[in-house]
């Protein structure tokens, strides 16, 4: 199934920011926890392309409907955002989301970034440089998805990998108002700017072997060059000092609570945190990259299965909320 435009652009424009407007005037009078069933325009089960404006920019998201879905109850909603270099269909194939949307019943939405890459915190390519307002985009998908279908307000999720998860740290800090929790796959949060509307729970899962984004930080490879140039990532903070930023961030205690998942990875997570989220690392000792078992891309020829399902263990222990 497909949304495709249907009237001239200057039309199309209008009749989106009145949309917009609406929905978000009904949003600031309803209560969060409330998700009144859609009344026009729904979504039924099935697969959506949708395409609409933001920021002035022409963008686009996949929408998956399980059928289990039938509008009469509440669902959560998840956004998976792909890598650099990446499309959305190509997360759609390798997150193993999809299959998790089908057993769990929740909506899940893979948007598209410009020139295949997010505006996060120092990464990567035009995202970054031309400074492009993905989290707007990202926000006005929640938005939109809140009217056309019975969505949890109190279960909106967000992950993506490499530079999506990147994009996936970043409204952790600009759109807490929104989104319950966040997993982060491959990359940190990367800055020492961010001041959630309100607590946040945020996990990072990451692999000692990472060769893109290395799991212990890296520094520009010239004395004089900033960490990030014109969206190229010369140096990145590490994923244990992601962590301690979260629980500073979060206000959480010094308790860690380790856990060993199996030979190859352990995670470790703060659990008194304010408002009771929780600040997590998930390490993949060795490991790769694209933590996706059977991803073909980037180098990758489908032979590789990281020792953890990535979406089954989120689910489990990061959006198990």
């Amino acid at each position: 199934m497909s949304d495709t435009p249907r009237h001239p652009i200057h039309r199309m424009v209008t009749i989106a920011l009145l949309l917009a407007a609406m929905v978000t005037g009904a949003l600031m009078f309803a209560p969060a926890a409330q998700a009144a069933p859609c009344s026009a325009n729904c979504l039924a089960p099935g697969d959506y392309t949708i395409v609409t404006l933001s920021g002035g920019l022409p963008r686009s998201y996949l929408v998956h409907v399980p059928a289990s879905y039938s509008g009469d109850r509440p669902v959560p909603l998840l956004l998976d955002l792909h890598g650099f270099t990446s499309y959305a269909a190509d997360e759609r194939k390798y997150s193993g989301q999809l299959a998790q949307s089908d057993k769990r019943g929740f909506i899940a939405v893979w948007p598209e970034g410009i020139a295949l890459s997010w505006n996060a915190y120092g990464c990567c390519a035009a995202g970054n440089a031309v400074q492009v307002d993905d989290a707007g985009f990202l926000r006005s998908v929640i938005v939109a998805l809140k009217g056309r279908a019975n969505i949890d307000a109190d279960r909106v999720f967000v992950t993506g990998i490499s530079n999506g998860g990147g994009m996936a740290q970043r409204m952790a800090c600009e759109s807490a108002d929104l989104i319950r929790a966040v997993a982060s796959v491959s990359f940190p949060l990367n800055t020492d700017r961010c001041a959630p509307a309100k607590p946040i729970g945020v996990t990072e899962i990451a692999a000692t072997g990472d060769a893109t984004i290395a799991y212990y930080g890296s520094t520009p490879p010239l004395a004089g060059l900033p960490n990030d140039l014109a969206g190229v990532p010369l140096g990145v903070q590490g994923a244990r000092e992601s962590l301690a930023a979260w629980k500073r961030i979060s206000g959480c205690g010094d308790d860690l609570a380790r856990r060993q998942i199996n030979d190859e990875v352990r995670s470790e997570e703060y659990l008194s945190c304010n408002g009771g989220v929780r600040a997590g690392l998930v390490t993949v000792s060795g490991g790769k990259h694209v933590l996706y078992g059977g991803y073909v891309g980037l180098g990758y020829n489908g032979t590789y299965f990281p020792p953890i399902d990535v979406s089954e263990y989120i689910w489990e222990n990061v959006f198990n909320l």
